[in-house]
């Protein structure tokens, strides 16, 4: 049974995967860095035009953060992820395989 991932989950870990300090997502956003820590330690929800930049600097969109905001169900929630053509080709050079949306698994 898998379980709901919180918003401050979420942030954490994509901003850990993208090898960023909370301090350098915090400048790319033009925020504090204990906002960061704040969000991805579920004391607070970014307002909309944070969202907006969090989402951009993520890579995600904000259809996706709204949907684990508002996830009510005990399930994985699915979010679109705007991965770049580069991105790709780097991943799929370090072994890992890369399902495009539509592919066959």
């Amino acid at each position: 049974m898998s379980r709901k991932m919180s918003l401050g989950e979420f942030i954490s870990r994509r901003r850990n995967n993208m090898q960023l300090t909370q301090e350098e997502l915090a400048k790319k956003l033009n925020v504090s860095k204990s906002a960061i820590a704040k969000w991805e330690t579920n004391g607070g929800i970014p307002d909309r035009d944070n969202l907006l930049r969090l989402a951009d600097a993520l890579g995600v969109t904000v259809d996706g953060l709204h949907k684990i905001i508002n996830s009510e169900k005990n399930e994985e929630v699915d979010i679109e992820i705007n991965i770049t053509a580069d991105v790709i080709r780097a991943l799929e050079s370090c072994g890992y395989k890369v399902i495009r949306p539509g592919k066959d698994k």
